[in-house]
């Protein structure tokens, strides 16, 4: 509390003597004075201070639109710039994968190099690619093949005999 006494000691703001005896009657006046200077019809002065008109060549306040809108139009510009890159960008890169003057079913690898075949329908094209080659040989199982992949998968060789 001895800082309070300190600060209350040595305060370098003082007020005029009978400031505050005649502060309501000025403040009145005052008001007065700035309600008999506006005329019917004109707009009214805010509370921030005077009202300025916009468009008016030496307004201070004519710059002032443009500067509020400048980061909304660096935001706009660097929007449609990116778009613009990306429109190119996909054209450039789409462009390499067309070819020219394809007709489906001109030729197989053209068929299979744009669309996805599953092993039945690959199947099926090479056999009606190749009719000369109907039969399909089967090849012919040894038991003594059978024998050696029994063998290696670790089964008996009594229980081999017995299922031959």
């Amino acid at each position: 509390m001895k800082l309070n006494d300190e600060i209350r000691k040595n305060n370098p703001f003082k007020v005029p003597e009978g400031y505050f005896d005649s502060l309501k009657e000025r403040t009145i006046a005052a008001i007065r004075e700035q309600e008999s200077r506006h005329q019917i019809g004109e707009p009214e002065v805010s509370a921030a201070g005077t009202r300025y008109d916009d468009t008016a060549e030496g307004s201070p306040r004519r710059g002032a639109r443009l500067i509020r809108m400048k980061p909304f139009l660096a935001l706009a510009a660097a929007i449609l710039g990116f778009a613009i890159l990306a429109t190119a960008m996909a054209r450039l890169v789409g462009s390499g994968n067309k070819v020219v003057d394809y007709e489906p079913g001109k030729s197989l690898y053209a068929d299979l190099a744009f669309e996805e075949v599953d092993t039945y329908m690959l199947e099926n094209e090479l056999i009606m690619a190749e009719p000369l080659s109907t039969e399909i040989k089967e090849e012919e199982i040894s038991s003594e093949a059978i024998i050696d992949y029994l063998i290696m998968e670790d089964i008996d060789y009594n229980e081999i005999y017995e299922l031959l």
